[in-house]
């Protein structure tokens, strides 16, 4: 019961502080009242845009995405196996064998389809 107060202060930090950020932006942009060019354009870094924001992105982009995050998730699966390690079975080196396996016929399947060649 203590702790609600602390949590209704947090909470209302939370909440009044990206409120407050924007209203002090907008008041210091009304008090200034000056719209530069460069700060509206979308690349504030000094460098003038070669092409336009809407260019399309190759589709092997995607499935390199895609494959990273196969082998990002199968990390996800095989830390925690080898953390609780303490007492193996054979089952579980089964379990993890037929796993890698399985991983390892999508990275072949990946392979033959020609998904892991990055071409522009």
């Amino acid at each position: 019961m203590a702790e609600y107060p602390f949590f209704i202060i947090v909470f209302l930090a939370l909440i009044s502080l990206p409120i407050l950020m924007i209203l002090t932006s907008k008041i210091i942009r009304f008090i200034l009242g000056k719209k530069e060019n460069v700060s509206s354009s979308i690349y504030e870094c000094g460098e003038p845009s070669i092409e336009t924001s809407w260019k399309r992105i190759p589709i092997s982009y995607f499935k390199i995405a895609l494959i990273f995050i196969l082998f990002d998730i199968e990390l996800v699966f095989i830390f925690p196996w080898i953390l609780n390690l303490a007492e193996p079975t054979q089952g579980s080196y089964f379990s993890f064998i037929t796993f890698l396996i399985i991983l390892f016929i999508g990275w072949i399947y990946a392979y033959k389809k020609g998904y892991l060649e990055w071409e522009m």
